[in-house]
């Protein structure tokens, strides 16, 4: 079943001190989800919004509410509010505006939200490994894959619901190595850890799976950052590669 979908990767890499790493993850994950391993999305399925303001991101995410599905990303400076009623992570999307991470929703059916946000940039050691996750991928010989049909099968087959993924926990700084955001780094990466399981043809990995891998490997290279994951009591997830 075809369905409609919307991609807004959001990011602030003006914001000072500058996070020139934004501009990179915004780039990645776009040609992470125009790849077949994404998902398949067409170029004119992902809006990029750099440096926008709180009202640009508004109107896009409302613009987004009657999609099926709806992937949005956000990468910059951000802090945790609390205190006056407040109890809420919010993204700096210019030096003097900010816009809450729970307003970042679209109030469709299925979406899913990756949040790389920190309070202060910390600078950590260049990463040597080779990014897997964006090398094209070597698609099987034997039966064509359409990686479309797959990817919004495995959305439309869950629950409806919110996921958000933090790329850190409360009062906790998300890493930059300068080259991008520690986590969503290893989250792009994370697939190159499963392998197909569909008859050997493709193995779809599930935002959980993807998000316990980027867990882990984003604690060994920049402990004690630790990423957190929330959606409910959710029994199944959204797809995030497919293998």
């Amino acid at each position: 079943m075809a369905i409609s979908r919307q991609a807004i990767l959001i990011g602030s890499p003006s914001v000072k001190p500058e996070l020139p790493g934004v501009t990179t993850d915004m780039g990645n994950i776009k040609q992470f989800l125009l790849s077949n391993k994404g998902g398949a999305w067409r170029a004119d399925e992902i809006v990029t919004l750099s440096d926008p303001s709180s009202a640009a991101v508004d109107a896009q995410i409302e613009s987004a509410r009657y999609k099926d599905y709806v992937f949005i990303s956000c990468s910059g400076h951000g802090e945790h509010r609390v205190g006056k009623g407040l109890d809420e992570t919010v993204m700096y999307v210019k030096e003097n505006e900010t816009v809450s991470i729970s307003s970042i929703n679209p109030r469709n059916k299925r979406h899913l939200v990756i949040v790389d946000v920190c309070r202060k940039l910390i600078r950590v050691e260049t990463m040597e490994e080779t990014r897997a996750a964006m090398k094209a991928f070597m698609k099987s010989a034997a039966i064509p894959i359409d990686y479309r049909k797959i990817f919004d099968d495995a959305v439309m087959a869950n629950p409806e619901g919110r996921i958000v993924a933090y790329s850190c926990d409360i009062n906790q700084s998300a890493g930059d190595d300068g080259s991008g955001g520690v986590f969503t780094q290893e989250l792009l990466a994370a697939p190159k850890y499963f392998s197909p399981t569909n008859n050997n043809q493709y193995g779809i990995v599930k935002i959980n799976a993807a998000f316990d891998q980027a867990k882990t490997m984003t604690y060994a290279k920049n402990a004690p950052q630790s990423p957190v994951f929330n959606a409910g009591r959710r029994m199944d997830f959204y797809p995030f590669a497919i293998v």
